[in-house]
């Protein structure tokens, strides 16, 4: 790639040499009449007529700085990084401060993997007088080069929590539960409300295959704990396991990983999930993000009590994100998950879940997100007892979120949410509220 365009370059700087009949263009009316409309394609994104009317203005005056710097952005936006390097090195050499030039010459290096040639143009803009944002993108482009320079990425995310939970044990407001043949069980209506902590460590370490620079290898860990201030029965630690190998294309990602999940409740070994994992990500248009995962999991109780809990799992999950005006947002979000038991005679395990989740961020006053969310969770199981009906749960959530970006690596929210339980048992219908604030640091 590097020589073919360093060839490409120089054929056309003997050619620029070479070419006698430069003619004045600022007189040539047919050419100035072509140039007009190469520039109307181009900022109607028409980008191959463009280029090809650029291709043959840039024969005929090959040292014209617009004509090169319109053929440059033209290739560009085909792919044809060569012609666009030849196009920005032929006004760089006549106009070495011309910093919008080089840097779009450091952009294509860039993306052609050049890094060391492109951090050295990167570093001419930085010391040059530049606008803050154009300094700021371009730190962003070193910043990338570096990582991609490194044998491995690592990124790391710290959350801190306080809560509150108005209902922590999810006690029903029906005093009483039909069952079958007409008699009536008296339930616990008492809510427990309990305030807690919550810490939660994210790492994610990246390793690029050097055989296939589209291939890695990728690792997730994660480690969740949450402790009650009085009830600590319904206190949790979390230790999840992702590990497998990365595809990654311009537009694509794919990543197919094994996974592990061991949960504490209480301070008892209750449970643990094993299975695999696939999840696809694909930006379809300017910058809409479709997120697919596929999941399969064993899921298996450790305490001798729930030996009739095993299950196997079956997950589907879309989500869609819509980058709006103003940086606002769109989500949406659809999943179903197909539980199973393994062995027993249990009737709370075979079910089917499915979720729908509609969230709008909107951005103010640039340094704050409010968040409005709304999530829908069907429950359907599939077995009825002998003095009870078949269970089905309908969950609402309502959530607004409040966050303020302190800076690039750390922001504040505030989140209050509204849970609505619905069940054809009385016992499992309940409502309950709770407020979380979190403090969020990236590294």
């Amino acid at each position: 790639m590097k020589k073919k365009a360093f060839l490409i370059i120089l054929v056309n700087l003997i050619s620029t040499f070479l070419l006698a009949a430069n003619t004045n263009f600022a007189t040539n009316k047919q050419a100035t009449l072509q140039y007009s409309k190469g520039l109307t394609s181009f900022n109607q994104k028409d980008y191959q007529t463009s280029f090809d009317i650029f291709d043959k203005l840039v024969y005929q005056y090959p040292s014209h700085e617009q004509i090169n710097y319109y053929y440059g952005r033209s290739a560009f936006e085909l792919k044809k990084y060569e012609f666009a390097l030849t196009a920005y090195d032929r006004i760089l050499i006549s106009n070495p401060t011309n910093h919008r030039v080089r840097l779009e010459y450091a952009r294509t290096l860039f993306l052609i993997q050049s890094y060391k040639e492109a951090k050295k143009e990167f570093g001419l803009v930085l010391s040059s007088p530049i606008p803050v944002s154009v300094r700021q993108n371009v730190e962003k482009f070193l910043a990338m080069i570096e990582r991609k320079e490194k044998s491995y990425i690592l990124n790391n995310v710290v959350v801190l929590g306080l809560g509150w939970d108005s209902n922590i044990n999810n006690n029903t407001y029906e005093s009483y539960t039909d069952i079958l043949g007409g008699l009536r069980l008296n339930n616990n209506t008492d809510k427990k409300s309990d305030s807690d902590f919550k810490a939660v460590l994210v790492g994610n370490l990246i390793v690029p295959i050097k055989s296939n620079e589209k291939l890695s290898w990728e690792s997730t860990g994660v480690t969740y704990a949450k402790e009650q201030r009085n009830y600590h029965y319904n206190d949790i630690f979390l230790i999840s396991l992702e590990s497998g190998v990365g595809y990654t294309d311009r537009r694509y990602k794919n990543l197919f990983s094994f996974t592990y999940d061991h949960v504490w409740l209480g301070g008892d070994q209750t449970l643990y999930q094993y299975g695999i994992k696939n999840t696809t990500k694909y930006n379809i248009y300017q910058k809409q993000l479709v997120t697919i995962d596929l999941k399969y999991k064993k899921k298996k109780l450790i305490q001798e009590i729930n030996n009739q809990r095993h299950s196997n799992i079956r997950e589907f999950d879309f989500n869609y994100l819509i980058p709006l005006t103003n940086k606002d947002k769109l989500n949406l979000f659809t999943s179903y998950v197909r539980e199973r038991k393994e062995l027993g005679t249990r009737i709370d395990i075979n079910k089917n879940t499915y979720k729908y989740k509609l969230a709008y961020t909107k951005n103010i006053l640039k340094y704050y997100d409010v968040t409005l969310g709304y999530q829908l969770e069907l429950n359907r199981y599939k077995e009825q007892g002998t003095i009870i009906q078949k269970r089905k749960d309908d969950t609402k959530n309502i959530t607004l979120g409040i966050l303020k970006k302190i800076d690039q690596s750390k922001s504040v929210m505030l989140e209050f949410t509204n849970i609505d339980n619905d069940s054809s048992i009385n016992l499992y219908t309940y409502k309950k509220r709770s407020v979380n604030l979190s403090f969020t640091y990236t590294f």
